[in-house]
């Protein structure tokens, strides 16, 4: 299966130089979007980015990024034809995908006073992101925040537990699963191995993009 993977356009502001790295991509299975396409979760933004990717992508998934507000999502679900998965899963061409934007290790002050109850949150979630990871093979694991602190190295690391957990650590080491992830702009270290795991940080800068056979 032939994977394009980004995150973090922050439409419109990296639009232009979205729509330039897609001129190399002729066709693939799904593209997979890891959040934060959008600045505010604006849905005339989203839509231009869908109308790009037309085309390009048999299917296209996505997560929510912490831009993407929650009172934003139902306006995205089923935005031309795109699947937006939040805390949920899905089979395409016979490969699961669970989506989720993901936990963080320490909360936003931001977070912490407009998310209610957001350490419950994240606990929960990472409770369940834990459970569907537990051996499981062959399978696509697509975040926001970064499932380890390994892809972050570049950033401060006074904020690294502001960008990313290492709670699903040792359930990805576990696992065989490729997992992709945004959020880290300033990451220098973008695929990690754990275990039999492979992890990618698909953040958007210049003209970053993976593609995976």
């Amino acid at each position: 299966m032939r994977i394009l993977a980004t995150s973090d356009v922050h439409s419109p502001h990296h639009l232009g130089e979205f729509k330039d790295s897609l001129a190399s991509i002729d066709h693939v299975d799904v593209a997979l979007l890891a959040g934060d396409m959008v600045d505010g979760g604006r849905v005339e933004y989203y839509r231009i980015i869908l109308d790009l990717l037309k085309g390009k992508a048999d299917s296209i998934i996505a997560v929510p990024g912490n831009e993407e507000y929650d009172e934003k999502l139902r306006g995205l679900r089923g935005l031309n034809g795109m699947i937006l998965l939040n805390d949920e899963e899905v089979v395409v061409n016979n490969v699961r995908v669970i989506g989720s934007r993901g936990i963080l290790d320490r909360p936003t002050k931001w977070q912490e006073r407009n998310v209610k109850n957001i350490g419950e949150v994240y606990r929960r979630r990472g409770d369940w992101l834990i459970s569907r990871l537990r051996g499981l093979r062959g399978a696509i694991l697509l975040t926001h925040y970064s499932p380890t602190y390994a892809t972050l190295e570049g950033e401060d690391e006074a904020n690294y537990p502001f960008l990313g957990t290492r709670r699903l650590e040792y359930a990805l080491s576990t696992a065989r699963v490729l997992a992709i992830h945004g959020h880290a702009h300033r990451s220098r270290v973008r695929c990690v191995r754990l275990g039999e795991s492979t992890v990618v940080n698909v953040a958007f800068e210049g003209a970053w993009f993976t593609i995976h056979n």
